[in-house]
C-alpha cells in the first residue's frame, strides 16, 4: 500500500483521484491549494506526489522548486498535471525541475494506474 498526495484546485478531480486509489488500496491525502500541500510534504512521507501546474497562490511549479531545497521531498517522485496543452518548453522546464513526468488533464484511470505502480516500485 503506497500513500500518495494530490495537490489540486479542482475538486472534481480530486474526488476522482481519491476514489481511483482506494480502489487500488493505496491512501491518498489531498491539498487544494499549494501551501496546503508543502504543510503535509513537511508533516508526513509520500511514496509518490501528483502537483497540479495551476493552483491558486503558490503555483504548482513553485511547490516543485520548494520541494527540491527540502532533503526528504526532494526523493519523492513527483508527477504534475495541467489542463495547459502539453508545450516542449513548459514539458522541458518542470522536468528540469526536477519532476518525473508531466500528464495531460484530462488524466485517464489507466494512466493514473499505470503511473502511480511505476513510481511506487
Amino acid at each position: 500500500m503506497g500513500q500518495i498526495l494530490f495537490v489540486d484546485d479542482d475538486t472534481d478531480s480530486l474526488a476522482m483521484y481519491v476514489k481511483a486509489v482506494s480502489l487500488a488500496n493505496h491512501e491518498a491525502d489531498i491539498a487544494s491549494s499549494a501551501m496546503e500541500g508543502w504543510d503535509l510534504i513537511k508533516e508526513n512521507s509520500y511514496d509518490l506526489i501528483f502537483v497540479d501546474l495551476n493552483i491558486p497562490g503558490m503555483s504548482g511549479y513553485e511547490l516543485l522548486q520548494k520541494m527540491q531545497g527540502d532533503e526528504r521531498a526532494k526523493a519523492t517522485p513527483v508527477i504534475i498535471i495541467s489542463a495547459m496543452p502539453e508545450e516542449n518548453s513548459l514539458v522541458d522546464d518542470v522536468l528540469k525541475a526536477g519532476a518525473q513526468l508531466f500528464l495531460e488533464k484530462p488524466v485517464a484511470l489507466d494512466e493514473l494506474y499505470s503511473v502511480i505502480e511505476k513510481y511506487r516500485s
